[in-house]
């Protein structure tokens, strides 16, 4: 008999409940299963019906379960020789590796239990996998669950995820419906949370699969989301679903995090988050702006403002341009790139142009690089052409000659030029087409078009 595994197998059931396996027995053979013999197929059934009788002697010392979980067990757990079938032969089915881990035995014993589920095919059919699943997933909520435990429920979740599609949701409201219990941790919570998230990837179908409950900021006080749906978490879930446009949030959300960033005790970490996630909200659903314009009045933190109107630029005019609120372009101190950027985006469509108002005096405003920039994107559009021809007085800016022209200058009246051009009388009327045509055959450079290009305060504005 040269094989350790044997050896120790003999030992072990050799022992009786008045004189079981010693430390210092187990060590002989422990240290020759270290001596560089590698678990293979069938180490297990080997050596399991020996441990199986030691287990149940109730002298047998902690340290004695505790040394041979640890250097006989996990090994074979760890190294991934063994089988599914094996383990149902040797060790027990599911059910009865369920049963282990939740009884009050030695916590080395229980990891085990749940080691062994990590080698289950999943090959019962969807409903009874679902159903061990679950039973699985409540296993975290165990006081004093070992270290390394929660770590084997999510592999076995995520060997789950991978066999079965159609019940993913179902297993989300599963990690979510997991009550706290007497002295659960932020340890705890927290491994909640990476499982959820390590579900949420997996979901196949979009965010129509997401339960309701995931997107309900506060529930009921003693429920683990009230801890579990923090601001950081929040980012985490729109981090998943690139862009939030799809992301549905409960109007509630909004106030929270609003609340979150206006707190004076919030952290600057919460702080910061609270900035971008609300930025990224804001395109988030049909209607939000008013919703966000109200929970976040008297907010004058101008990098938040910006950062918010900054998210409009995602929305494809149309059904959601209507929603908007068109005060909060005309009326909030945004930044002029921000601005000039929603107004670029937006300029394309009848709808959006309406919205916007746009009039000669807003658009004047606009230092002359930023406004030749909005100018070239109107002109390449046909309701963008109307518009301009309807407001002279940006029209003469754009086609006006100025002695000290840049190149910057130069190339973005040239393009708007160019834009405009390819316009018929009809489109831009009389006065106009002419005033176009003659720039056009003038050339971007004009009467200096082989001269040096010049550079003026404007170029270092755009």
């Amino acid at each position: 008999m040269s094989d350790p595994y044997e050896k120790l197998e003999a030992y072990l059931l050799s022992s009786t409940t008045t004189s079981p396996p010693t430390p210092e027995g187990l060590q002989v053979h422990i240290n020759a299963i270290r001596g560089g013999i590698v678990p293979k197929l069938g180490a297990l059934s080997a050596i399991w019906p020996g441990i199986l009788q030691v287990l149940a002697y109730p002298s047998l010392s902690n340290e004695s379960v505790a040394l041979l979980v640890d250097e006989v067990v996990e090994p074979i757990i760890t190294s991934g020789t063994s089988n599914w079938e094996e383990v149902k032969t040797t060790v027990g089915d599911a059910e009865t590796l369920l049963a282990t881990a939740r009884a009050d035995t030695h916590p080395k014993v229980k990891k085990a239990a749940i080691g062994f589920l990590s080698f289950y095919d999943f090959l019962d059919g969807e409903e009874k996998c679902f159903e061990l699943v679950q039973e699985i997933v409540g296993i975290i909520t165990i006081e004093k669950q070992p270290e390394g435990a929660i770590a084997r429920v999510e592999k076995v979740i995520d060997q789950f995820l991978t066999s079965y599609f159609a019940v993913r949701p179902a297993v989300i409201k599963s990690v979510l419906a997991i009550r706290k219990k007497a002295q659960s941790s932020a340890t705890i919570i927290s491994r909640v949370q990476e499982l959820t998230l390590t579900i949420l990837r997996h979901n196949a179908f979009g965010v129509d699969d997401i339960p309701e409950d995931l997107v309900i900021y506060r529930i009921a006080n003693d429920d683990i989301l009230a801890e579990l749906m923090n601001i950081q978490f929040y980012e985490s879930l729109l981090d998943l679903y690139l862009p939030p446009t799809i992301f549905i949030m409960a109007k509630p959300a909004y106030l929270e995090i609003a609340q979150t960033y206006k707190s004076l005790t919030a952290i600057n970490l919460e702080r910061s988050a609270a900035s971008r996630t609300l930025g990224r909200l804001s395109k988030s659903r049909v209607g939000v702006f008013s919703e966000i314009d109200n929970s976040l009045g008297i907010v004058r933190n101008l990098t938040l403002r910006d950062e918010i109107d900054r998210t409009m630029l995602a929305l494809i005019p149309g059904e959601y341009i209507a929603t908007v609120n068109p005060q909060l372009i005309r009326n909030f101190p945004v930044s002029t790139a921000s601005l000039v950027d929603i107004l670029i985006n937006w300029c394309h469509t009848k709808e959006a142009l309406d919205l916007l108002q746009l009039d000669t005096p807003g658009l004047t405003k606009l230092p002359v690089p930023e406004l030749l920039r909005v100018g070239k994107a109107l002109a390449e559009s046909y309701h963008g052409k109307k518009l301009l021809v309807s407001l002279p007085g940006v029209m003469e800016v754009l086609l006006t000659r100025r002695e000290r022209m840049g190149y910057t200058i130069m190339r973005l009246r040239g393009d708007v030029v160019d834009a405009l051009a390819e316009s018929d009388n009809a489109t831009l009327g009389p006065y106009w087409y002419d005033r176009v045509r003659e720039e056009k055959i003038r050339g971007h450079w004009g009467s200096e078009e082989n001269g040096e290009a010049k550079v003026d305060i404007m170029d270092r504005a755009a």
